[in-house]
């Protein structure tokens, strides 16, 4: 039997419609990559082998897909949720892709082609879809002019995070890296000022100087930027605590510093 088997409209969360699918099935995928199907990332559960298997990783590695290897219990969930039956996957499952992204350099080209004065949010290791989706929303609400993923240390656009971000993903110009820290080099390159949010800063937000193109850095809620992000910004600004719980969320911190940097600019344009 040689079904292209979808779950269209999924949302592993709850079940209601939303944007994106999953294609399951040794062969559905197989076939998927030889079409050139737009694929974003391939799950093979641990310890799956076989003739195909490695034709699926020979293919996905010559069309630039992502392959990765899964717990199994996590496969298991997440074939239940899609496929409604487990085993019937055969120990792959490839997400489609649910939003175009663009090269980084087109990324900065097109944000310059808007403003002398761009800002981009580029996420280093948030690996929970529903971040990733809250923090695009919050971008884009505040005028962001792009989102930037590490395809190695960031969580795909899943239909989770598309859904989290109500929308936004399909407005908001995203551009993928391997990794982050090329990508950022090139963003300095291009002019702009890398501002990571980091907790342990001296620095506030507030203070953040809006007049030039910014790159702010989000990094995960556990352990923050990696070292190597870290020390390429040119500056680091924390949120001030004034409860009991010593941080945020990695999407409302994004939101508040986002917002900041909109109303001062928004301030500016009055003013010039």
């Amino acid at each position: 039997m040689n079904n292209r088997n979808t779950a269209s409209q999924f949302n592993t969360d709850n079940d209601e419609n939303i944007a994106g699918s999953y294609i399951y099935g040794r062969n559905a995928v197989v076939e998927s990559l030889n079409a050139g199907h737009p694929l974003e990332k391939i799950y093979i559960a641990y310890g799956t082998e076989g003739v195909s298997i490695d034709e699926i990783r020979r293919l996905a590695k010559t069309k630039g897909v992502r392959v990765a290897q899964t717990d199994r219990r996590k496969f298991a969930d997440l074939e239940l949720r899609i496929a409604a039956n487990r085993g019937i996957a055969q120990g792959v499952i490839a997400l489609e892709r649910i939003v175009d992204t663009i090269d980084v350099h087109e990324l900065i080209d097109a944000a310059y082609q808007i403003t002398d004065t761009p800002i981009l949010v580029a996420l280093d290791g948030i690996n929970d879809p529903h971040n990733i989706g809250a923090i695009a929303r919050a971008a884009e609400c505040a005028g962001a002019h792009g989102l930037i993923l590490s395809i190695e240390k960031s969580s795909p656009i899943s239909p989770i995070a598309f859904k989290a971000s109500a929308g936004a993903l399909a407005y908001l110009p995203t551009a993928k890296a391997g990794t982050l820290e090329p990508a950022l080099k090139d963003c300095k390159a291009a002019g702009f000022r890398l501002i990571g949010a980091d907790s342990e800063s001296s620095k506030k937000y507030s203070e953040i100087d809006t007049e030039v193109p910014i790159v702010l850095v989000i990094g995960s809620e556990g352990t923050g930027m990696t070292p190597s992000v870290r020390r390429l910004c040119d500056e680091r600004v924390k949120i001030p605590m004034y409860g009991k719980i010593p941080s945020l969320n990695a999407s409302v911190a994004a939101g508040i510093i986002l917002f900041s940097i909109a109303e001062k600019n928004n301030d500016n344009l009055k003013d010039s």
